[in-house]
Formats: structure tokens, C-alpha cells, sequence
């Protein structure tokens, strides 16, 4: 085989004459070609061409000098690696140190060292312009972006800016999604951070190659980017699109099973594994943020490989951290502490019943020792938190305030402890501490108290703060100077939403606290986008941000503009007022909308519209059977909801049958097993509650005594409290308790519950007397104490039954739905109301 080169002999000094045209490829030394020699353009340190064997024996046809041929002189190629450029010159040590910082930057990132991380990635692209190479460049400002999107509203434009200028320098998809790892998903976390979820929904469903005019089950397909996938299910979470977000997930866990089944590679396999619990552990938090407790309890139990009422076993043993710290804080929402509480010292490598000394003991998982801390704090045993938390920060109750309020130089553990401090009445402490955390003394000047210290949480936790202390001037100077604005600027200009949505919203409830009805109001239009002076149909159209629509209807309600707020609700969940009842009462999907609907038809009387709604949204409807209608749904807002309207509206069989069988109990059950707690204190409560209401004192007093020996609960230790008010010895029970506002409270309602009895039954006594007691009680809680929607709500009932003008106590009662928006949708069915009603009326009657 000649492979196209011309027959030649191997001779050392000369060689024959070829027959062959002379040929670029000879030798320089060919004796045949009689032209003058030139410099060659072969490199004489070629190596030669050797053909590969074939077989064991070499070819008998390869030509004999073929050894000596020359190639022609190439440069020398040095292989790139990908993304470098081709004219990267660096030093090797270089080259490391910036692999180096990069890698840095990111584990300061991870660390959530934000303010640190920006300075790393800045530096990087600083001080090495034109010497990164490409994927270092995009790596770095990606890093940069992530860190400035933590931070102040500006950095997160910022962010924002720099990703799209990145964008432009790479590829496209067909759908315009960017080819860079990592850019669009970045891009959409920093535009969701500005509140742009509409841009952020669009950028990620392009991402996941999936058209954003889609219909919906084409939305909820799993693509082949898992981040992506998880980012827009926590995006619609966000925006409330709760049904896309449970579909997508459980699409995901689908494929996510079957793929597990069919893959035999090792590494996919371990990366499945992975993926697998990240979507489960997200659906499980999803389900409890929705009140389907026992969905995620079956999930999280049977991740762990235990069956819902199998041993408990499990506990000891060392593995599956992070779902049995999901479980234990599962269960302190579904009110089992103890099982929560077993867990989480079984967690913390700690028996039982082990000392308070060794429970009260720092482990080495914070997050552990955190949860642990809001189980006690939620159980009224706030010694234990405390200790704890001071042992958290290498502090003890023995040191003096001084050194209890120095902070310990982590946040999390601070500000626990702070939260946990305003639980136990004590503000001073609590104050200090946070004063210490912005690096401010009480005596500071107001200048300096309210001036924002940087840190958004700080500061925002210290204007609320101020605002639960009444200190409303402090609070209002200090959220303003957040926003950038003048405390002494124009009403226009106050009124200008700023760019922290979170700041504003706390801005406009402040306002209704002060009573600036008009600023709050035209704030909030402001944040929708709509002129004050704008027609109807503009000011309720929605505006495209659920949240702040729904916070605008409430507004309004407060406001006594209730045909606003109702068409405002009906246009956010697509509906017309003059609809029929069947498509009035069909839910919207957007939970918080329809109860807030729901809440505004029961004020306006249209009870009926109410309760269809409520039953639709739990799966049942109005004209379904009682046992229908009366069986749980396994959300537990929505059945303790029902169960309110029901009380409301004096349909108290209906709501007690409903609360029986969401504990699992039947009305013809021996007292002992009725007066059973059931586990869910909450449900317990309702159940207490009704009873009183209905007449059955003695079942609600055993059940609360009972709730209070299991739950080790402050608030079924006030509800015990509250219930004896009015009664023989509740003044030897409250001697026994530590003066705060809840006790002052309840003293307070004590007396007025005796002065409706010597009105209604006519009791000797003095009313006026009573009557003045109960009032100077609850105003010595308002005016020791943080003002609450209690304190503010029993200074009405004194008022409005002591003949005060309605304009002066119907504003206690709207302070009262200010300080707990959520007041409006809980039970005013307590059996007590019926006397006060009753007592009103026979002095209206007097008056007459």
C-alpha cells in the first residue's frame, strides 16, 4: 500500500530516478530534480509518519523509506479549557489565587454574609479586568448579584442591571431563555425580590422551556431543570397560585418515582435520591402551611419508613436530621408537644427526663435547639426558652442587665430571644437589646434613635416594637427615614410608597393605629397605582399584587366603605356583583380573597352567601347533608372557620356535631371520653367555647382543666382563667398568678361580667362600681403594657355599657381589628355576649 506517496528505495547516498511527477512531499534531497534548492519549509524535527500495524504483522507493502518522511511546520497548539479565552496568558499562581477568591466569595455567600460577599466579587472583577476568563466573569457576577439581592432595595436593581447586561453577551433558547448557567434563575430571584413576580413567573417558565401562555397543565410539567422547577413552585406559592404550585410538586415526585425505577447509574441515582427529598420536603411544608397536617405528617413519616401509628422507635435512631425537625415542628402546629418535644431532645442527644440543667444545655444544631426554644415559648414555659437561649449566647440569669442585653454576635439567637422577652413582659429588656443590636443607648437623642441602623430586620423589628409599646412617633420618624423621606415633608410626599413593600405595609397600619385613616388609605392606593380622585371602576380594579389588593378591601372595610371592598374582592376573584349565587359562592383559588369575602358578606349580613362559600371552598355545599356538611375537610382553618359562621349564626348543633367529629369523638360518647382533649388544642378550645356558649359549663370546665395538664399551654391556662371569670373564686385563682396584661385583662372581664349579671338579673351590688373597676383594670394593662386587640376591644365593651358615645368606643373597637387584623374572622360567640347584649338593652330600655 503506497497511501498515495511515490515508490522510493532507502539508500544512504543517492537515490533512482521516479517516474513520478516531483512532488512537494520528496525528501529536499532527491537527486532527480535538477532546480535550483530553496529553503524548505518542513521542519527538519518532524517526527516521522508511521502507519499503524496491522494485525501482528507489519504491512510488506509500506515503502521502504517512509520512516523519512517530513510533515509540514505547524504552530504548537496548548489545549483551553472551556470558557477560557483563547488569548488568556496567567501565571499558574494566578490563575489559583482567582479560582481561589472565587470559590470564597461563594462560601461567604452560603454563609449569608452578604455585605462580605458583595466586597469578595467586587474585588474580583476589579482588580483582574481583562484577565478572568469567561466562565470566571460569569461565575463572578452572578455571585455578585446573588449578594446584592439580600440587600437593600437599590443593590437589588442593581443585581438586576448587571444580570442583564451579562444576558446580552450569551445565547439565546428558542423561547429567549439565556444559555448561561444560572443567570436566568438568578435574574428571577432578584426580580422577585423587587416584587416583580409577573416577570419572574415569565423568565422562569422560559427557562424551563414551556410557552408563559401555556395552559395549565402544560405549566405544572416537569421540565428538565429541577432548580427551575423548584424556583417557580416557590414563586406561585408567593403569588398565591397555591393549586399550580401542590400540582407541579406532586408532578415532579411522580416523575421524579418512576425515573428512580428505571435508572441503574450510580451517580443518577444518588442525584434522584436527592431531588426526590428536596420535592418532598418542600410538599410537606406546603401541605402544613395549608392546614393539611395529616397529609404532611404521612409524607414526612413515611420518608422516614414509619407507618402514621407505628412505634416510636425511630427516635433514637441517628438519621433522617432534617425530616424529624420538619415532623417536630410539624407537630407543635398539629398542638402534640409532647411528641414534638421527645423528638427534638431525642434530636439533641438528650433523654427525657433529664434535668432542666442538661435540657437547658446548648446541642451542636442550632436549628434544633431554636425549634426547641418556640415549643417551650408556645407551652408557657418560658423559664425553659430562656434558659436556653441565655446559655445559647454564653450568658446566664445571674448578670446583670448590662451584660443579659449585650448581644451575642448571632441574629437568629438575638432576636429570639428578644421575641421570646416581649412574651414575658419583659419590653425594657427587650428594648435594650434591641437598641444594642443597632448600636443605640435609650438616652440617645431621636435623631439618632430613628436612625435606620442598615440592617433591614433590625430595624424593622425595632419599629415594631415601638408600635406594640405605643410609641407611634418613634416608630412612624424611624419607618420613614427607612423609606428616604422627611418626617416633615408634604402629605404628597409622606404618602409616597417607597421601595420596601414590607416597610410601606407596616407604614399604613401605623397610620390606622394614629388614626390617619386618610394617609393609610391613599398610601395603599398609591402602592395599587390608582389616583385617590379616581372613578369606581378604577380604584377596584386589582392591581395585580394580590396581597396589597386584599390589604386595600380590608382597609375599606375599617373605613365602613363596604361596597368598595366588596367589588374590589369580586373583581380580584374574576366575579361581577351581579352574579348569580351559585358563581358568587365558587371559590377563586385565591384563599385569602375568599375568606376575606367571606368575613365582609358575614359583617354586611349576607350570611348565606357566606356560608355557601365557605362550604364550597371546604369541598361540600349548602344543600348537602347535615353529615356531609358537619365532616371534616382536613384543612383546619377552613373547618374552625365554619365552625364560627355556625356559632354566628345560632346554628350551634351543626358546629358542635363538626367539632366532635374533628376530634374524633360522637355525641353519644361517655362525658369522660367527651371531655377528652383530642390533641389539637385549638380544635379543644372552639370546643370549650361552644359548650359555654350552649349551656354545658361543666364539660367546657373539665375539658379546658384537662387540655391545661397535657398541653402545658399559657393560652388553655387563660382560657381556664377566663372561663371561672365572673364566678366563685376566680380571686383566689388570679392571687395565684404574676401581675401582666392577661391577668389584668381577665380581672378586668371578671367585674364586667358581674356587673351584666346585676343588670340582667338584678343583683344587688353596685354596677357603677364594677363598672369602673373592670375600666381601670384593663386601662392599667393598656398603660403598663403593650396595647393588644384584647386590652383594646374589653376598653369598648366598659365604654359602650358605662353610655360613652359611640364615636369614642366604636374607635377602641377599631384599634382592636388594627392591633389583630385576624380578629374579625375569630368567634364572638362567647356565652358571656348574650348577658352583655341583654344588659345593654334593659339600659337602653331604662333610658327610653
Amino acid at each position: 500500500m503506497s497511501y498515495g506517496l511515490p515508490t522510493t528505495t532507502h539508500a544512504a547516498s543517492s537515490s533512482t530516478t521516479s517516474t513520478s511527477q516531483p512532488s512537494r512531499y520528496y525528501s529536499s534531497g532527491s537527486s532527480t530534480d535538477n532546480a535550483p534548492k530553496r529553503k524548505s519549509d518542513l521542519n527538519p524535527e518532524a517526527r516521522p509518519f508511521m502507519p499503524r500495524a496491522q494485525g501482528v504483522q507489519e504491512c510488506t507493502n509500506t515503502p521502504p523509506d517512509i520512516g523519512r518522511r517530513q510533515a509540514t511546520e505547524y504552530p504548537t497548539f496548548t489545549p483551553r479549557r472551556f470558557g477560557q479565552r483563547a488569548n488568556s496568558s496567567r501565571p499558574e499562581a494566578t490563575q489559583r489565587a482567582i479560582k481561589e477568591k472565587i470559590s470564597s466569595g461563594f462560601d461567604t455567600l452560603k454563609g449569608k454574609d452578604f455585605i462580605n460577599a458583595e466586597a469578595t466579587f467586587r474585588a474580583i472583577l476589579n482588580e483582574n479586568q481583562g484577565k478572568l476568563t469567561l466562565l470566571e466573569e460569569q461565575n463572578t457576577t452572578i455571585g455578585l448579584a446573588r449578594s446584592l439581592k439580600e440587600q437593600t432595595y437599590e443593590k437589588k436593581r442593581e443585581a438586576c442591571d448587571l444580570l442583564e447586561k451579562l444576558r446580552l453577551k450569551g445565547k439565546l433558547t428558542a423561547l429567549k431563555a439565556s444559555t448561561i448557567k444560572n443567570l436566568d434563575l438568578t435574574l428571577s430571584q432578584c426580580e422577585m425580590a423587587l416584587g416583580r413576580y409577573l416577570d419572574a413567573e415569565a423568565r422562569l417558565l422560559r427557562l424551563r422551556n414551556i410557552n408563559p401562555d401555556a395552559d395549565e397543565a402544560s405549566l405544572c410539567q416537569p421540565s428538565d431543570n429541577f432548580d427551575a422547577d423548584m424556583a417557580n413552585s416557590k414563586l406561585w406559592q408567593v403569588m398565591e397560585k397555591h393549586t399550580l404550585t401542590e400540582t407541579l410538586l406532586l408532578n415532579m415526585r411522580s416523575v421524579l418515582t418512576i425515573n428512580l425505577r428505571s435508572v441503574r447509574s450510580a451517580y443518577a441515582l444518588q442525584k434522584l435520591h436527592k431531588n426526590l427529598h428536596t420535592v418532598n420536603m418542600t410538599l410537606a411544608i406546603f401541605w402544613q402551611e395549608r392546614g393539611k397536617n395529616e397529609w404532611a405528617e404521612g409524607l414526612l413519616l413515611s420518608m422516614i419508613g414509619i407507618a402514621p401509628n407505628g412505634s416510636e422507635e425511630f427516635l433514637h435512631r441517628p438519621c433522617h436530621h432534617d425530616i424529624k425537625l420538619a415532623l417536630a415542628r410539624l407537630w407543635n402546629v398539629m398542638d402534640k408537644n409532647y411528641q414534638s418535644e421527645r423528638l427534638l431532645l431525642s434530636l439533641s442527644n438528650k433523654p427525657p427526663y433529664a434535668s432542666e440543667e442538661i435540657i437547658c444545655t446548648p446541642s451542636d444544631h442550632r436549628k434544633i435547639d431554636l425549634a426547641l426554644v418556640r415549643l417551650w415559648q408556645k407551652m408557657g414555659r418560658y423559664d425553659r426558652a430562656e434558659r436556653l437561649l441565655l446559655n445559647m449566647s454564653g450568658k446566664h440569669l445571674g448578670m446583670s442587665s448590662d451584660i443579659l442585653c449585650r448581644p451575642c454576635g448571632q441574629h437568629v439567637i438575638d432576636l429570639a430571644l428578644l421575641r421570646l422577652w416581649q412574651d414575658m413582659d419583659k419590653h425594657e429588656l427587650s428594648e435594650r437589646l434591641l437598641l444594642n443590636m443597632s448600636h443605640k443607648h435609650p438616652d440617645d437623642s431621636e435623631d439618632t434613635l430613628c436612625k435606620p441602623f442598615g440592617n433591614h430586620v433590625i430595624d424593622i423589628t425595632l419599629a415594631r416594637h415601638w408600635e406594640l409599646a405605643g410609641k407611634y412617633n418613634l416608630t412612624e420618624r424611624l419607618l420613614l427615614n427607612m423609606c428616604g423621606i422627611d418626617p416633615n415633608a408634604s402629605e404628597d410626599t409622606l404618602c409616597t410608597p417607597g421601595e420596601n413593600q414590607e416597610i410601606d405595609l407596616t407604614r399604613m397600619r401605623l397610620w390606622q393605629l394614629m388614626g390617619k385613616y386618610e394617609w393609610s388609605e391613599r398610601l395603599i392606593l398609591n402602592m395599587r397605582g390608582k389616583p385617590p380622585n379616581a372613578d369606581e371602576d378604577t380604584l377596584c380594579s386589582p392591581s395585580g399584587n394580590h396581597s396589597i389588593d386584599v390589604c386595600q378591601a380590608r382597609i375599606w372595610q375599617n373605613m365602613n366603605k363596604y361596597e368598595l371592598s366588596e367589588r374590589l374582592l369580586l373583581n380580584i376573584s374574576h366575579k361581577h356583583p351581579n352574579a348569580d349565587e351559585d358563581r358568587l359562592c365558587t371559590p377563586s383559588g385565591n384563599h385569602e380573597a375568599d375568606l376575606a369575602l367571606v368575613r365582609l358578606w358575614e359583617i354586611t349580613g349576607k350570611n348565606k352567601l357566606a356560608e355557601s362559600l365557605l362550604l364550597n371552598m371546604r369541598g361540600t355545599h349548602l344543600y348537602a347533608t347535615e353529615e356531609e356538611r358537619c365532616s371534616p375537610c382536613g384543612n383546619l382553618e377552613l373547618d374552625l372557620t365554619i365552625t364560627r359562621h355556625w356559632e354566628e349564626t345560632d346554628k350551634l348543633y351543626l358546629s358542635e356535631r363538626l367539632l366532635l367529629n374533628m376530634s374524633s369523638k360522637h355525641p353519644d360518647d361517655s362525658d369522660d371520653r367527651l371531655c377528652m382533649p383530642c390533641g389539637y388544642h385549638h380544635i379543644d378550645l372552639a370546643l370549650v367555647r361552644l359548650w359555654q356558649r350552649i349551656g354545658k359549663y361543666e364539660w367546657a370546665k373539665e375539658l379546658i382543666t384537662r387540655c391545661c395538664d397535657i398541653y402545658s399551654s399559657s393560652e388553655c391556662e387563660l382560657a381556664l382563667l377566663r372561663l371561672s371569670a365572673g364566678q366563685a373564686g376566680f380571686l383566689e385563682m388570679i392571687s395565684r398568678q404574676p401581675e401582666n396584661a392577661n391577668t389584668l385583662l381577665t380581672c378586668s372581664i371578671h367585674y364586667f361580667r358581674l356587673a351584666c349579671e346585676q343588670i340582667t338579673e338584678d343583683v344587688p351590688g353596685s354596677v357603677k362600681d364594677n363598672l369602673n373597676k373592670a375600666l381601670e383594670l384593663v386601662e392599667s394593662a393598656l398603660a403598663k403594657f403593650p396595647p393588644s386587640a384584647g386590652a383594646c376591644s374589653q376598653k369598648a365593651h366598659c365604654l359602650r355599657m358605662m353610655g360613652a358615645s359611640e364615636k369614642e368606643w366604636k374607635e377602641w373597637f377599631q384599634k382592636a381589628n388594627l392591633l389583630d387584623p385576624n380578629r374579625l374572622q375569630k368567634s364572638k360567640t362567647d356565652f358571656w355576649r348574650s348577658k352583655e347584649s341583654a344588659a345593654l338593652q334593659k339600659l337602653w330600655d331604662l333610658k327610653e
